[in-house]
C-alpha cells in the first residue's frame, strides 16, 4: 500500500458502511497530514487529488477489488478542505461496460464541499 493510501486510511473515522453498490465513509485530517505538505504553506487545504483518491478508496471499499481510475466528470470543488474537519464521502455507483461509475459527494456537516462522477476499471492500484 502507497505512503499516501496508508496516511489516508489512518485518517478514517470509522470503516466504510457499505450498501450495495453505495457507500459511505468519514475521514478527519490532522494538520501534519502528509498531503497537505506544501498546499499549502501557512493555509493546508486537501488537493483535488486528494478528494478524488478518497472517493477511489470508497468504491474500491464498495467492489472488493483494485480499481484505476479511467475519468472525472463534472467535478465542482466548492469549499476548501481544511484540517481537523470531518469529511464525509458518499458514494453511489453501478456497473457499466466493465467499469464502475459513481456519482460522489464530499460534504463537512451540512455543507456540500465537492460533487462528480468518476468512472473506474478493474486492475492494478
Amino acid at each position: 500500500m502507497s505512503v499516501m493510501r496508508e496516511a489516508i486510511a489512518a485518517a478514517a473515522v470509522a470503516p466504510p458502511q457499505l450498501s450495495g453498490w453505495s457507500g459511505e465513509q468519514s475521514f478527519c485530517f490532522a494538520s501534519d497530514f502528509i498531503g497537505f505538505s506544501g498546499h499549502f504553506p501557512g493555509y493546508p487545504i486537501l488537493p483535488a487529488v486528494l478528494q478524488v483518491l478518497l472517493a477511489q478508496l470508497v468504491a474500491e471499499a464498495i467492489s472488493g477489488q483494485s480499481l484505476q481510475v479511467v475519468s472525472l466528470a463534472r467535478a465542482k470543488f466548492v469549499r476548501q478542505l481544511r484540517p481537523d474537519e470531518k469529511i464525509d464521502v458518499q458514494l453511489d455507483c453501478r456497473e457499466q461496460d466493465e467499469m464502475l461509475r459513481c456519482a460522489v459527494t464530499l460534504q463537512v456537516g451540512d455543507e456540500k464541499a465537492a460533487s462528480y462522477s468518476l468512472t473506474l476499471k478493474r486492475g492494478p492500484m
